[in-house]
């Protein structure tokens, strides 16, 4: 997947309708249910086997960068948008960018001790999008950074969500993958659908890392 560099402004990158997205090359990325058997707790496996989810079966994205900030266009299938939370049994859609922080950060488990992961995480009901560090399932801590943004709208039974963040990444807290323009990293995406109570461990993710090429 590559990351071409445009000199679109970020206000038009950050809205997933506009019209410099029309240039970007879009990638058809492969979604699983994530194991049951890899749950961390024998209370979710228990109450989430032989139960359906991880419905989104693949997602759309396109990259782009300006040199200031990158961003990611995700797009894909949900039928019924899950944006407001009003009763301790619903939940909301999301959607996350995952990258490894070393080279064999294992993706299935979201890392282990001492190989961690970074995930920049989009939910229906959140202002903003969050940071979250990860070193093994069960292990994730959910941070804020005023580096990340996101815009998203639900048009014709689909998500359209662009997550961005600055390059230079200076106000992001420990533990933030550095991507800078003229190299290369790994990336993976996750969804989980919020209308079929879809959270942590539960979602659909592309089981294999990406390439991740970022144009100079």
């Amino acid at each position: 997947m590559q990351v071409k560099r445009t000199d679109a402004r970020t206000e038009e990158l950050i809205d997933p309708s506009s019209e410099a997205w029309k240039k970007a090359r879009s990638a058809t990325v492969v979604l699983s249910p994530t194991p049951v058997e890899m749950q961390p707790t024998e209370y979710v496996r228990a109450s989430w086997k032989g139960r359906p989810y991880g419905g989104a079966s693949s997602m759309a994205v396109r990259a782009l960068h300006n040199g200031a900030e990158i961003f990611f266009r995700l797009q894909w299938n949900d039928e019924s948008p899950d944006g407001k939370i009003a009763d301790i049994n619903q939940f909301a859609d999301a959607a996350a960018v995952l990258f490894p922080l070393v080279d064999d950060a294992p993706l299935l488990g979201m890392g282990a001790k001492d190989k961690p992961v970074n995930a920049w995480l989009w939910r229906a009901d959140w202002e903003r999008p969050k940071n979250v560090a990860a070193q093994g399932m069960g292990t994730t801590q959910r941070r804020d950074d005023p580096a990340l943004a996101a815009t998203a709208r639900h048009a014709r039974g689909r998500w359209h969500v662009v997550v961005s963040r600055s390059l230079n990444g200076k106000s992001s807290p420990a533990g933030t993958v550095s991507l800078t323009p003229g190299t290369a990293s790994k990336v993976a995406f996750a969804v989980w659908q919020g209308g079929n109570q879809e959270r942590a461990g539960i979602k659909a993710f592309s089981p294999d890392w990406q390439d991740l090429q970022i144009e100079a």
